[in-house]
């Protein structure tokens, strides 16, 4: 009975991992206003430089929050994600063409709450010169002047 039970259990969570999805691809402009959106591009996780910014990233998810920051990753030929969420390949392809970005490559992109793209790069990039550059921006300043003001 409890074999049963149990393979009941798995068909069914099998029959939701493996439906179609009929979804339309992401519609990043949810994010305007409110994110920052860092999006990392590469072939696989291995690659030099996405493991270099991905591991400033893990390390500064505080300083990420503070400056409302999204990171996307989107990979070739591993699953990409949005923060912690797996991202389907139609949202993936999307991405991808939105900014083509090339899928042998690195690239990593930065949009503002404006929706516009703020940094384009090919190579390695550090996290600190990515602070750097949303802290100069004027709607940064503007957030951080809110928050030194007492409620």
């Amino acid at each position: 009975m409890l074999k049963r039970i149990m393979l009941i259990c798995i068909m069914i969570m099998a029959s939701i991992v493996f439906a179609r999805k009929d979804v339309m691809p992401m519609d990043i402009t949810q994010f305007q206003w409110k994110n920052r959106l860092l999006f990392l591009f590469a072939p696989d996780s291995r690659h030099p430089f996405f493991e270099s910014i991905r591991a400033e990233i893990i390390a500064q998810k505080g300083e990420l929050e503070d400056r409302d920051l999204v990171v996307f990753e989107i990979l070739e030929c591993e699953p990409s994600r949005m923060g912690d969420m797996l991202l389907d390949k139609d949202e993936v392809e999307a991405i991808r063409k939105r900014f083509a970005a090339a899928p042998d490559g690195f690239t990593l992109i930065l949009v503002g709450k404006d929706g516009g793209i703020k940094l384009k790069r090919n190579d390695e990039t550090r996290l600190r010169d990515i602070f750097a550059l949303i802290d100069s921006m004027p709607m940064r300043q503007g957030e951080m002047r809110q928050k030194k003001q007492p409620d």
